[in-house]
């Protein structure tokens, strides 16, 4: 049964590699409006990893590289608020700024966003 199971994790490791190699492909040929965010790649690059990872490490490995796509996501996402809204900037665009990396925070870093956005709600 060991044989097996080495087999099907070197197919699925090169099955990965394909989509990979498919994203990262998409990624370079894209050019002038449609251009890609490399983050997005990315993200599509952890999503291959945790669905291809070897049935032993797949729990461990699937849970870091969600941590990490989340992170991703949440850079993307401060990227594209802070680049919106570059020229007018305001308490608001803080308070939602905050709001969007909240769920990467630890827990005590987590606890004073908390707070923070709690005074900005009192105070508006």
């Amino acid at each position: 049964m060991r044989g097996y199971s080495t087999l099907y994790n070197i197919a699925n490791g090169i099955y990965a590699a394909a989509k990979i190699s498919e994203v990262l492909y998409l990624q370079q040929n894209r050019k002038g409006m449609h251009k890609t965010n490399p983050l997005t790649g990315a993200c599509k690059i952890l999503d291959i990893l945790a669905q291809y990872a070897p049935q032993e490490e797949r729990k461990v490995l699937g849970a870091k590289l969600m941590n990490g796509k989340l992170c991703l996501e949440a850079c993307n996402n401060i990227n594209k608020h802070f680049s919106t809204y570059a020229k007018n900037f305001d308490a608001d665009k803080i308070a939602q700024a905050l709001s969007i990396i909240k769920p990467v925070l630890g827990g005590e870093e987590k606890r004073i966003v908390d707070k923070m956005l709690k005074v900005y709600d009192a105070l508006v």
